[in-house]
């Protein structure tokens, strides 16, 4: 029983000292967005799952294939510059029935940093813009 309370006051603990950092950051949480989505051809659905340091971002097409990378973030002081870079990927490969199975290179390079500038609408909606000058609108998942 004791080392039940121990446990219980730790967790309490560490969700009172992350809960202010979660907080302040009003990025984290889940956003949705579309790229042509009217192209069938070529349109994306992506979602984004960010944590206080950590970014997840599933990028899927009209028919159901997908991807997944991973990597990490960090916000600069004003809270408007997001500087990210992917660790992983998913899936490393694809198979077929009778073709076997094909190594997949990563939808992004690994490693290299990235930066986009943020711009919220509201609470719910914000603008990422890449150093490229690529926007995509976000927004908040319910």
């Amino acid at each position: 029983m004791r080392a039940f309370v121990a446990t219980a006051r730790g967790l309490v603990l560490v969700l009172f000292l992350i809960g202010p950092a979660l907080a302040a950051n009003p990025l984290v949480g889940n956003w949705s967005s579309t790229v042509d989505w009217d192209n069938q051809a070529a349109g994306l659905y992506q979602v984004m799952q960010l944590g206080a340091s950590s970014i997840h971002v599933r990028v899927m097409n009209h028919k159901g294939m997908a991807f997944d990378v991973f990597g990490t973030y960090k916000m600069d002081a004003t809270g408007k510059i997001m500087r990210f870079t992917w660790t992983s990927y998913s899936p490393k490969r694809v198979c077929g029935v009778g073709v076997g199975c094909t190594p997949l290179r990563p939808p992004y390079p690994l490693g290299v940093a990235y930066t986009s500038r943020i711009q919220f609408q509201n609470a719910n909606s914000f603008t990422g813009t890449t150093s490229d000058g690529t926007s995509t609108v976000w927004l908040r998942m319910k």
